[in-house]
C-alpha cells in the first residue's frame, strides 16, 4: 500500500511552465490581481500592528512602561497597572502547556510509531476534531462541570492537592470554584490537539534509516523512539509547543468563564486571577465614554500582538528547519536546530530544578528532617530510584527484563496519552448532547431572548445573526483567500511568496480578541458604530489564512501535465487556472472554505467588539448583531432557563461546527485515501 501525500516537495510545479511570462492583457491583468490579494495577509499584519499602536499612542505617552510593573487598577483615578493580568496569562499558558505537552507527545509517538493505521486513523481524526470545538463551549464545559470537579466539595481534585500538598505554595487552600487550575485545565484541552498534530507531521519527517538502524543494532521500539526519533525531531516539536502557548495565550472566552477574573497576584494555583485578554473582552464596554482607559486596552491589544508575532513566527521557523534539515548533514540549519533543542531543554531543567531546591529547602527550614518526607521530596526519590535501577541493572541478568518492563511501560503510556484526546472530545460531546437535548424546543428557534427566568425565550437573534456574519465574512474572505493561493501556488518564481506564506501563518495564529480590537480600531471607531459589516469584515479577515493555504497546497498537488496540455493546445495562463486547475482541486478548496466557516461561526470575542449583540433579530447589517456565541455567553452563568437555553445553543453550534470540521475532513480523506 502506498499513501498519497499532500507535501508540496513531492509534486514539484514546473518553473519554466508556470512562471511569471505572460502571454496576454488577461494574463498579466490577473497575475497583478492575485499579486495584490497575496500581500492583502501582509498588509493585513502590519495594518493590524499600525492600528493598534497608533491608538495606543496616548498611554504609551502618559505612563509609559510604569503599566507594565504596577499592581493596581483603578479606572476612575485613572492607575492603569497591567501586572496581575500578566501573571494570570503567564501562569495559565504554563499550566496548560505542562499538561498538554506529555499528552501531545505522546499522542504523537503513538500515532506515528505504534498505532496500526486502522487505529491511528480514527485517533487522529478525533483528536482533530476536538480543534474544532468553539472555545465558548469549552468555557461553558468548564464553568459547569469542570470547576465543580476540580474545586466544589470535600472529594474535589483541588481539595486533594490542598490535603496531600498542600505544604507547596502552588496548592495552597482552600481552593476557589473558579481559579488558575480550572483555567489551566481546560486551555490544555484546547492546545492538545495543535501539539498533537504539529508533532505528529514533524516526527513523520525522521528518515525511516534513522529508525532500521537503531533497531538493527539490537534497541528496543522504545529506545529507538527515545534516542532516535525524539532527538531528531525536537527542535519541531518545541515549535508545536510554542505554537500551543501562543494558542494559549491569546485564549479569551473560555478563560474568561472558568479563572474568576479577579484583579490579584494569587499565592497558589487555586485561587482567581485575571488575563490580558479576559481584561480586553470585560472592561471594553465600560471603556466606550473613557478614552484613556481604552486607549489602554488597546496597548494591551498591541502587546499581545507581537508576543503572538514573535511566538508564532519562531514556532514556525523551528518546524521549518526541522523539516528542511532531517537530510542535512552537519551546517547551519543542523547547529541552529540542535541550539534551539538544547536550549529549551536545559531551561526547562533549570526551572524545574531552582522550583524543587526552593520547596525542599523551605520543607527543611520549616519542619527540619521531618520536612524531607514531604510530597515533592517523594517524587524526587522515586525519579533519583528509576534513574539508579538502570545503571545498577546493566551487564546482569535483569538488564534484559528491565528494558522490556520500561518498553511496555512506556507503549501503555503512550496509548493512555492518545486515547485521552477521544475521551475529552467523547466527554464534551456527550455532555453537551445531554444537557442541550433537553433544553432544544420550537421556541429556541421562533423567538427571541426574553429574561433569564423566562423559559419560552429563544435564540432567535442569534440564529439570524450567525447565518448573517457568516454570509458576510464568506463574500469578503473566500475570494481573497482563493485568489491569494492561486498567487501562491501557480507563480512561485515570485520573491515575494515567502512573505506572503510566512503572513499568512502568522495571522492564522493571532488570538481572536486581538482581531476584534484591530477591527474595533478599523471598522468601528472611524464611523462610531457597531454592525454586523464590521463583525462581518473581521470575520473574514480571521477566515482568509486559511483558505489561502488549503487552496496553495490543493492547487499544487494538481498534476503539472494537465498545465502542460492546456497551454500546449494555445490556452492562455489565465484559461488554464480557471477551467483546469481550479476545478481539479476544487473539492480540496472546498475543504479549506468549510474550515474557515466552521472557524468563524464558532467565535466569540471578536464580535464582543465589533457586533456587539442585539437583543432584536436583525437583518440590517448597519446595526449591531447578535451570534449564537453570544447568546451562550450571555446565558450561561444565570442558572435555570437561562443556563437551559447556553447548553440548547451550544448543542446547537457544536453541531453545525462538527458537520462543517467532518465534511471537511472527509473530502479530504477520499481525495488522498489509501491506494
Amino acid at each position: 500500500m502506498s499513501v498519497e501525500t499532500t507535501s508540496t516537495q513531492s509534486r514539484p510545479i514546473s518553473r519554466s511552465i508556470i512562471g511569471t511570462g505572460f502571454t496576454g492583457f488577461g494574463d498579466k491583468a490577473f497575475y497583478y490581481v492575485s499579486l495584490a490579494f497575496g500581500l492583502s495577509v501582509v498588509a493585513v499584519i502590519l495594518w493590524i500592528g499600525v492600528s493598534l499602536y497608533l491608538q495606543s499612542v496616548p498611554a504609551m505617552h502618559k505612563f509609559g512602561w510604569t503599566i507594565f510593573r504596577n499592581l493596581d487598577w483603578d479606572v476612575p483615578n485613572e492607575k492603569y497597572g497591567i501586572l496581575p493580568f500578566i501573571y494570570g496569562t503567564l501562569f495559565s499558558s504554563a499550566i496548560a502547556v505542562l499538561i498538554a505537552v506529555p499528552i501531545s507527545v505522546g499522542s504523537a509517538l503513538f500515532l506515528t510509531e505504534i498505532a496500526p493505521r486502522w487505529l491511528s486513523t480514527p485517533l487522529s481524526f478525533t483528536i482533530e476534531m476536538l480543534a474544532a470545538v468553539p472555545s465558548i463551549i469549552f468555557g461553558l464545559f468548564g464553568f459547569l462541570v469542570l470547576c465543580p470537579l476540580l474545586n466544589s466539595g470535600p472529594h474535589s481534585i483541588g481539595q486533594f492537592l490542598v490535603d496531600h500538598f498542600g505544604t507547596i505554595p502552588l496548592f495552597e487552600g482552600p481552593p476557589y470554584l473558579t481559579n488558575l487550575l480550572a483555567a489551566g485545565v481546560v486551555l490544555a484541552i484546547m492546545i492538545t490537539p495543535i501539539i498533537t498534530s504539529i508533532s505528529r507531521d514533524v516526527i513523520t519527517t525522521v528518515p525511516p534509516a534513522l529508525r532500521e538502524a537503531s533497531l538493527g543494532l539490537g534497541a528496543t521500539r522504545w529506545e529507538t523512539i527515545s534516542n532516535v526519533v525524539l532527538k531528531a525531531s525536537q527542535s519541531g516539536i518545541v515549535g508545536a509547543v510554542i505554537l500551543g502557548l501562543g494558542r494559549a495565550i491569546g485564549e479569551t472566552m473560555a478563560v474568561i468563564m472558568v479563572i474568576g477574573n479577579t484583579v490579584q497576584l494569587p499565592k497558589s494555583l487555586l485561587q482567581p486571577a485575571y488575563t490580558m485578554p479576559g481584561l480586553l473582552a470585560l472592561q471594553f464596554k465600560e471603556a466606550q465614554n473613557q478614552p484613556m482607559q481604552r486607549s489602554v486596552l488597546l496597548e494591551i491589544a498591541f502587546a499581545l500582538f507581537v508576543i503572538t508575532f514573535l511566538v508564532n513566527g519562531l514556532a514556525r521557523l523551528l518546524i521549518l528547519i526541522t523539516k528542511q534539515g532531517q537530510s542535512a548533514a552537519d551546517g547551519p540549519v543542523q547547529r541552529l536546530k540542535a541550539a534551539a533543542g538544547m536550549a529549551f531543554k536545559w531551561i526547562g531543567i533549570g526551572v524545574v530544578v531552582f522550583f524543587v531546591a526552593r520547596q525542599i529547602y523551605g520543607d527543611v527550614i520549616g519542619h527540619g528532617l521531618k520536612g524531607l518526607l514531604g510530597p515533592v521530596e517523594a517524587i524526587v526519590l522515586m525519579y533519583a530510584i528509576l534513574r539508579v535501577i538502570p545503571i545498577l541493572a546493566r551487564k546482569t541478568p535483569a538488564w534484559g527484563f528491565w528494558r522490556k518492563a520500561v518498553h511496555l511501560t512506556m507503549f501503555g503510556i503512550l496509548g493512555l496519552c492518545a486515547m485521552a484526546g477521544s475521551l475529552a472530545l467523547g466527554w464534551l460531546t456527550v455532555y453537551v448532547i445531554q444537557r442541550g437535548g433537553h433544553a432544544i424546543n420550537p421556541s429556541l428557534f421562533t423567538q427571541p431572548p426574553k429574561s433569564p427566568d423566562d423559559p419560552t425565550g429563544g435564540m432567535l437573534n442569534g440564529i439570524v445573526g450567525t447565518g448573517l456574519l457568516v454570509l458576510i465574512a464568506g463574500s469578503l474572505g473566500i475570494p481573497v483567500g482563493i485568489v491569494g493561493g492561486i498567487y501562491l501556488a501557480e507563480f512561485p518564481a515570485s520573491r515575494l511568496i515567502p512573505y506572503v506564506r510566512f503572513a499568512a501563518d502568522v495571522l492564522n495564529g493571532v488570538p481572536s480578541v486581538v482581531m476584534g480590537m484591530f477591527g474595533y480600531a478599523l471598522f468601528v471607531l472611524p464611523y462610531h458604530h457597531f454592525s454586523a459589516w464590521a463583525g462581518g469584515a473581521t470575520l473574514a479577515v480571521m477566515m482568509v489564512p486559511t483558505i489561502l493555504r488549503t487552496t496553495e497546497e490543493m492547487l499544487r498537488l494538481v498534476p503539472s501535465s494537465l498545465r502542460e496540455a492546456s497551454l500546449a493546445l494555445g490556452s492562455t495562463r489565465l484559461t488554464m487556472i480557471t477551467r483546469i486547475v481550479l476545478p481539479a482541486a476544487s473539492s480540496g478548496i472546498v475543504t479549506g472554505i468549510l474550515l474557515a466557516i466552521a472557524r468563524i461561526a464558532g467565535e466569540t470575542a471578536p464580535l464582543l467588539f465589533t457586533a456587539f449583540g442585539n437583543d432584536l433579530v436583525s437583518h440590517n447589517p448597519s446595526e449591531p448583531i447578535s451570534a449564537m456565541t453570544l447568546e451562550i455567553y450571555n446565558n450561561y452563568s444565570y442558572g435555570g432557563p437561562a443556563e437551559a437555553r447556553a447548553w440548547a445553543g451550544a448543542l446547537v453550534l457544536l453541531g453545525i461546527v462538527l458537520v462543517f470540521s467532518i465534511l471537511a475532513r472527509v473530502a479530504t480523506r477520499r481525495k488522498y485515501a489509501i491506494k
